[in-house]
C-alpha cells in the first residue's frame, strides 16, 4: 500500500464501555474501545494502566484520554485500552507493579486484538509513564501481531531510572506514588461496569492486595525484581518498530536516547522541553508544545498500515536545544530552538575533558589540590522534583545558588561564543571521606554575568555502588577512591558571556535519599588523581540539517494562575537543623499529603509521612479509601509501614496494616 498520511479526520467514533475479557486464569479486564463508527477491519492500538481511567464514556469523545485515543480513531484506528489486573474495574488482586501475570496479559491482549473481526491483524501501542514502561514489557516478548510502540516517558533499567537513581532511594516514591497506588488498589471496582458482581471483585482484591510499597523497600538495589521489569541490557530482544518521545523537565530523556542507541529495530526519537505531560495537553510545561499525535499518526500509518510517508526518511533524532533564561518554579515557555539530527549524538560532537583546577577553576589540564566539605543531606532545594508528583507543574529546578552555596565550585572562564553541550556528560571524581557510606553528586550549571544559576543536568551516585548497580562495598575512610557516573542526557546552548559551573556536593535532597553517616569529603586533583567531567560539545561551523516543521497544539496552554496549585514548601528548623519538604495536592475525588524530613545533625534519621485519600465512585454509596505511609531510616535500616482505612457512609468498613523492615547496610 502506498499512500501519505492524511491528518484530517475521516471517521466518527463509537466507545465501548465495561467490556469484559477473560485471561487465562480466568481474571478478567476492564476494557474500553474506541473506534470508528463505520465496519470495516482496522489496525488496533493497545493501552493500559492501573490508574483507575476508564470510567463512563465522556459526553465528548474527544475528550477521551489520552488525546491521541480519539484522535487516532477518527483517522482510521481502534484503540483498546484496559485496567491492569486487580486494578480500577479488572477483577483479580495486585501484590507488585508490573508482575509476571501482568506482563503476560499484554501479550495476550495484543493477540486477542489481532484476531478480532475489527481487526486487520496488525497491533500497535501507545501510553505515557506505566503505560509506556509496559509497552517495553510487552514488546521484549515479541507478539507475532505487534508492529509498532509509541513510547512517551518510559524507563528501561527501572531501579537507576525510576525507583533508585545512584543506588540511593528516590523519595518521590514514598511520599507519593506508595500511597497513592495503596489507596487506588484497596479501591472498589466501578459498580457501573462491574454490576452485580461489583462486590465480589473488590473482596477479592481486599482479601488478597498488597502495598506497592512493600517491593520497593524489598528491593534497594538492581537485583532480579527490576532486572526483571527491565529492557536493558539486552535491547535487541526488541523487535517492533519504537517511536520515543520524551521531555527534558521529565523522568527519562536519557532513558529514552540510550534506547535509541541501543535498539537494533526501526526507531525515532524527539525530546522536548516538556514535563509528565502528553505535549499538546494543555499543561504540558513548559512549551513550546506541539501536536504530538501527528507523530503518533505518521508512525503508525507507516508500521501499521504500510503506507509509504516518509516518516522512515525523516532525520531519526529531533531535540529541543535549550537555552538561557531566569530559573522559575514553574515555567510556560523554554528558551530555546529545534534541532534535528542524524545520530545521537551528533558526529560533531567531541567529548572533551575538562579538569578541576585551582582558585575553583576548570582547566585544560590537571592540577594537584584538594577541596573539602561537610557533607550536608540538606543540599537540593533547588534542583526541582524530578517525577514532579504532587507538584506538577510546578516543581522546575530555580536558581541554583542556595546549593551552591554549600558545594565545592569549579569555574570556566566566561565563553566567547555560544557552546553546545549534546549527548551524556560524564563525572570522573577522586574522592575520600571520613565516613564509610556517602553520595556524590554534580550539577552542570549555565552561570549568568548576573550571578544567577541555571541547572543543565545533574547526577550522582552511592559510593558504595562504585562497582555495580548490585554492588555494596563501604569506602575506606581517608582512602583516595575513584567513581565515575554520567549524568543525564542534555542538549543546551551557553551563550556567549556566561560560565560554565559544576557544583559537587553529596546530597540531592529531594531527589535521592540522604545517606546516614556525617561526613567530611574531599575531591582530590591533579596528575595522580584527575577528578573531571566530560563534556559533550558540539563543534562549531557545521551545518545543521532543516529543522522539524512541528504544527502547535490546537489546545491553548493553561495559565500557571489559573491551575490548581499545590502546597510545596521547604522548611528549615533552625533550633533542630532540620529541613522539611511538605507537599499537598488537592485533586477531584483525592487528596495528597506528605512531610519529608532530612536532618542535618543526624543524617541517619530521615522520615516521610505520607498518605492518600480517595473517593471512590458509586451511584449509592459514600465510599473512601485512606492510605497511610511512613517510611524512615536510622543507621541500621529502612522501615516502610503502612495503613488502610476504608469507609462506607461514614462507617468503618475495612483496616490493615503491614510493616517491613530492611537492612540499611552502606547507603
Amino acid at each position: 500500500m502506498t499512500s501519505t498520511t492524511d491528518f484530517a479526520a475521516q471517521f466518527g467514533v463509537r466507545v465501548i464501555t465495561g467490556v469484559r475479557i477473560a485471561m487465562r486464569d480466568g481474571v478478567e479486564l476492564n476494557v474500553r474501545i474506541t473506534r470508528p463508527d463505520a465496519p470495516g477491519r482496522f489496525p488496533a492500538v493497545l493501552e493500559y494502566n492501573p490508574y483507575r481511567r476508564l470510567a463512563g464514556a465522556m459526553p465528548d469523545y474527544r475528550d477521551e484520554y489520552p488525546p491521541v485515543v480519539p484522535y487516532l480513531a477518527e483517522r482510521g484506528y481502534v484503540v483498546v485500552q484496559y485496567d491492569v489486573r486487580g486494578t480500577g474495574s479488572s477483577s483479580g488482586f495486585s501484590t507488585d507493579m508490573y508482575s509476571d501475570d501482568e506482563r503476560r496479559d499484554g501479550y495476550d491482549m495484543v493477540e486477542w486484538c489481532a484476531v478480532q473481526d475489527w481487526c486487520t491483524g496488525a497491533v500497535g501501542m501507545v501510553g505515557k509513564s506505566y503505560g509506556a514502561v509496559v509497552q517495553w514489557q510487552v514488546a521484549v516478548q515479541n507478539p507475532p501481531h505487534l508492529k509498532a510502540i509509541v513510547v512517551r516517558s518510559g524507563g528501561v533499567d527501572l531501579a537507576p531510572e525510576f525507583s533508585n537513581p545512584g543506588g540511593c532511594i528516590r523519595p518521590w516514591m514514598f511520599e507519593f506514588f506508595a500511597p497513592s497506588m495503596s489507596a487506588f488498589n484497596f479501591s472498589p471496582p466501578d459498580a457501573l461496569l462491574t454490576g452485580d458482581r461489583w462486590a465480589a471483585i473488590w473482596q477479592e482484591r481486599l482479601e488478597n492486595s498488597a502495598p506497592w510499597g512493600l517491593g520497593f523497600i524489598r528491593n534497594l538495589q538492581q537485583g532480579q525484581y527490576w532486572r526483571s521489569r527491565s529492557v536493558a541490557p539486552d535491547y535487541d530482544r526488541i523487535q517492533c518498530a519504537v517511536l520515543l518521545i520524551e521531555g527534558w523537565a521529565d523522568w527519562y530523556a536519557s532513558a529514552e536516547l540510550r534506547a535509541y542507541q541501543r535498539l537494533r529495530s526501526p526507531r525515532k526519537v524527539l525530546i522536548g522541553p516538556w514535563g509528565h505531560y502528553y505535549a499538546e495537553e494543555k499543561e504540558a510545561f513548559p512549551g513550546p508544545r506541539i501536536d504530538a499525535r501527528r507523530e503518533y499518526l505518521k508512525w503508525f500509518d507507516h508500521f501499521l498500515k504500510g503506507m509509504e510517508n516518509g516518516v522512515t526518511d525523516e532525520p531519526p533524532v529531533t531535540v529541543f536545544v535549550r537555552g538561557w533564561q531566569t530559573p522559575a518554579l514553574v515555567c510556560p515557555q523554554d528558551a530555546g530552538i529545534w534541532r534535528n539530527e542524524a545520530e545521537w549524538p551528533p558526529e560533531r560532537v567531541r567529548n572533551t575533558q575538562v579538569f578541576f583546577g585551582n582558585a575553583g577553576k576548570l582547566a585544560d589540564a590537571a592540577q594537584d589540590g584538594s577541596e573539602s566539605y561537610e557533607y550536608r543531606p540538606s543540599v537540593g532545594l533547588t534542583t526541582g522534583r524530578l517525577g514532579l508528583g504532587s507538584t506538577t507543574p510546578w516543581g522546575m529546578p530555580v536558581d541554583q545558588r542556595l546549593d551552591d552555596a554549600y558545594s565545592v565550585l569549579y569555574e570556566s572562564e566566561s565563553f566567547t561564543t555560544e557552546t553546545e553541550l549534546l549527548g551524556e556528560p560524564e563525572a570522573i571524581l577522586h574522592v575520600s571521606s571520613t565516613a564509610q557510606s556517602a553520595y556524590f553528586a554534580v550539577r552542570l550549571c549555565d552561570l549568568a554575568p548576573d550571578g544567577q544559576s541555571r541547572l543543565i543536568t545533574d547526577g550522582g551516585l552511592l559510593a558504595s555502588r562504585r562497582n555495580g548497580a548490585d554492588s555494596d562495598e563501604p569506602l575506606v575512610p581517608n582512602e583516595v577512591t575513584e567513581i565515575r557516573f554520567p549524568l543525564k542526557h542534555c542538549a543546551y546552548a551557553i551563550p556567549s558571556g556566561h560560565r560554565l559551573r559544576v557544583a559537587v556536593s553529596s546530597a540531592l535532597f529531594q531527589n535521592a535519599w540522604p545517606t546516614a553517616q556525617s561526613a567530611r569529603n574531599t575531591i582530590h586533583r591533579g596528575n595522580k588523581h584527575p577528578s573531571r567531567v566530560v563534556l559533550p560539545i558540539a563543534m562549531p561551523g557545521q551545518k545543521h540539517l532543516p529543522p522539524p516543521d512541528f504544527v502547535d497544539s490546537v489546545v491553548s496552554q493553561a495559565s500557571p494562575e489559573m491551575m490548581p496549585q499545590p502546597t510545596y514548601t521547604l522548611h528549615h528548623d533552625l533550633v533542630a537543623d532540620q529541613v522539611t519538604c511538605e507537599l499537598t495536592n488537592d485533586d477531584a475525588g483525592s487528596r495528597s499529603r506528605s512531610r519529608y524530613t532530612v536532618s542535618n545533625r543526624n543524617p541517619a534519621q530521615t522520615t516521610i509521612d505520607a498518605s492518600f485519600s480517595y473517593r471512590a465512585p458509586h451511584p449509592t454509596l459514600d465510599i473512601r479509601i485512606e492510605a497511610a505511609c511512613q517510611t524512615t531510616s536510622d543507621s541500621a535500616s529502612y522501615t516502610h509501614a503502612v495503613q488502610i482505612g476504608i469507609q462506607i457512609n461514614g462507617h468503618a468498613h475495612f483496616q490493615k496494616s503491614w510493616t517491613e523492615s530492611v537492612q540499611r547496610k552502606w547507603s
